[in-house]
């Protein structure tokens, strides 16, 4: 009995080249379902924008614009005051003299000596007429550890840092707990606007 013969060539490749083709459409449906739902965020946050919450919203990192500031503290010596250089964020005028003091009351980087007892505040800037009123917590006086060369260092460390950097301000007036003193410890009296004064400073 003759054997019959089979059918030339094999289906598989035939199965292969289909799946291939359904692989293709699959990814190309994908992609369309993709790039359709980007131009829908888009358009809905386009449209919808002021009414998302804000928190929903990614927020962008800013960088503020910085300036630098003369800090002045007490020398090695501590007889004289010494200008460090400092980086503070640029801003209104109040605030950047706000910041530079802050920063005198943190203390040096260098190997400088405070000026400012620790534990003292600064309570508020005002600005008026070229005159910057800084009202500073009780402590600057409670805790000065006193001697007339320390107490001018502690107040022209204050008004040689705001005065020498900001050409806006002709004087400052240091206030305490928001009143005027006569002094920061006994000796040089504050109960008036001062001026800047290099003279106590060197290096």
């Amino acid at each position: 009995m003759a054997k019959k013969k089979l059918p030339h060539g094999n289906p598989k490749p035939q199965r292969s080249r289909r799946k291939k083709g359904n692989a293709g459409r699959a990814v190309l449906t994908v992609i369309i379902v993709a790039l359709l739902t980007v131009i829908i965020g888009i358009y809905l946050l386009t449209k919808y924008s002021e009414k998302i919450p804000p928190y929903l919203i990614p927020k962008k990192i800013f960088k503020p614009e910085m300036k630098t500031v003369n800090l002045y503290f007490s020398n090695d010596e501590g007889l004289a005051l010494k200008a460090e250089k400092r980086e503070i964020a640029k801003g209104a005028l109040a605030k950047e003299i706000e910041r530079s003091i802050n920063a005198l009351i943190k203390g040096p980087a260098e190997k400088l000596t405070p000026t400012i007892p620790d534990g003292t505040r600064l309570l508020g800037v005002e600005i008026k007429e070229g005159v910057a009123f800084l009202n500073f917590s009780k402590e600057i006086s409670e805790r000065h550890p006193g001697g007339s060369s320390a107490e001018i260092q502690t107040v022209y460390s204050i008004v040689n840092t705001v005065a020498l950097n900001f050409s806006e301000i002709k004087k400052v007036q240091l206030l305490i707990e928001g009143k005027k003193a006569k002094t920061v410890a006994g000796h040089i009296d504050i109960s008036f606007p001062l001026k800047a004064d290099k003279e106590f400073i060197k290096g």
